[in-house]
């Protein structure tokens, strides 16, 4: 059984824009059930939960900056005005490299770019910070 995520990486697959990358970080893979209180007549201590639908949080990505970064050209091409989605597959290996989790993920675009403050002084990796919205998530392993 794994355990300990010490040493793992997460690989996104976003074959459309050419993005086989590995990330040092990846959030907001969660999901929330909406959904409706509803009383029904004569029951008074415990409503009745009716889905009235799924609520995703926004993905966030992070790994050091590279040379050419294609997610930041995708972000700059939906800033221009084009609505640009593509599936990706996220997963995440353990130290050896191995899958230990994998989900997908439709219809992604992103929606925020940040980089970490840049310093010549400093011996800390600069990071870029990519944030997505998307449809449905689907764990796959």
């Amino acid at each position: 059984m794994f355990s300990q995520h010490n040493g793992c990486n997460f690989t996104v697959h976003i074959a459309p824009i050419e993005v086989i990358g590995n990330f040092s970080s990846v959030s907001g893979l969660g999901s929330e059930l909406e959904y409706e209180e509803y009383r029904e007549g004569g029951n008074f201590t415990s409503p009745v939960y009716l889905p009235s639908g799924v609520k995703y949080d926004r993905i966030v990505l992070q790994r050091g900056i590279v040379t050419l970064e294609p997610l930041s050209l995708w972000f700059t091409s939906v800033q221009w005005g084009m609505q640009l989605r593509y599936p990706m597959i996220i997963t995440m290996t353990d130290a050896k490299h191995i899958p230990v989790k994998i989900w997908t993920v439709l219809d992604a675009m992103p929606v925020r770019v940040d980089y970490s403050p840049m310093d010549a002084m400093s011996s800390q990796v600069a990071v870029t910070t990519v944030e997505f919205v998307h449809g449905e998530i689907f764990n796959i392993m």
